[in-house]
């Protein structure tokens, strides 16, 4: 009876355990719940938050990519994508907050660590809880890749695989460890109208004027409006110096309000002009 009593108590205490440190994963985007599949979403190529769910303090690893490594150890399951996420370097130290919404993609190379210590200590944008649960929501507005840090909207390809798997957190417990897999199926979202300045590079009409003493000076001005439309890349005529700022367009107006310049855009979208200085931009193609 007593021995039957310890292997009663045994799986109990093994069973509250392993539902102890359970996390489930999902994704949301434009404040929705995205309905997962096969392992699968398919999302507009935009921002998104991955929301870890679980019940105690507890941290993650995860590595992103499309490669063939990674498409492959999607394919096999989660058992393949462990093997990777085993063998993935650290990435060096993460900060808290998800304050660079940022997640290292370099296809299994290197992971993005992500905790939970407390309400105060984690890597998350936010956290909030429903009875005996805790949400972390990780936002995803870049993805840091060997060679640059790109806005999700700028990455390359059509789709984007993660994989994570929670880690053993403290010293003293042990846990098998639980990976989860999900393949984006990313789409690219269309400009709204031929004057639409999204995802589009205009250059100043002219040639370049050198400026003797001044090496970088003299270039030709350009602007590229982002495919997040929110931001823009640009360098003023005769400048040498690369800007970054928001940008606002409401039908052929486009506004950069850190620099009080603003631009009224052709019908055809093939051409801004300068309100101010007349000058003109020409789209590149």
């Amino acid at each position: 009876m007593k021995s039957l009593l310890i292997f009663t108590f045994s799986i109990i205490s093994f069973l509250s355990f392993s539902q102890k440190y359970e996390y489930e994963l999902f994704l949301m985007q434009h404040g929705e719940k995205v309905k997962i599949k096969n392992n699968q979403v398919t999302i507009e190529k935009a921002a998104f938050q991955l929301v870890y769910k679980f019940k105690e303090p507890i941290s993650w690893g995860l590595i992103a990519g499309s490669n063939t490594n990674m498409q492959d150890a999607f394919s096999k399951g989660s058992d393949d994508m462990e093997k990777l996420l085993l063998k993935a370097e650290s990435g060096g130290a993460d900060g808290y907050f998800n304050e660079d919404e940022s997640i290292r993609a370099w296809n299994g190379k290197i992971q993005t660590s992500i905790l939970y210590e407390d309400d105060q200590h984690h890597r998350f944008a936010s956290i909030y809880r429903e009875g005996n649960w805790i949400f972390g929501v990780r936002t995803i507005s870049f993805l840091s890749t060997e060679n640059d840090a790109l806005m999700i909207e700028e990455w390359p390809d059509s789709t984007l695989i993660i994989g994570t798997v929670n880690t053993k957190y403290s010293s003293n417990v042990d846990f098998k460890p639980k990976t989860k897999i999900l393949k984006l199926n990313l789409k690219d979202i269309p400009n709204s109208s031929l004057f639409d300045v999204k995802g589009k590079k205009f250059i100043e009409e002219g040639e370049a004027r050198f400026q003797e003493g001044c090496e970088g000076c003299g270039n030709l001005g350009s602007f590229e409006f982002k495919k997040n439309g929110k931001e823009v890349e640009y360098l003023r005529p005769g400048s040498d110096i690369i800007s970054f700022s928001p940008y606002k367009q409401k039908n052929k107006q486009v506004i950069i309000e850190e620099e009080k310049i603003s631009f009224t855009v052709s019908s055809d979208g093939t051409q801004l002009v300068d309100n101010e200085t007349g000058t003109k931009y020409n789209l590149i193609k």
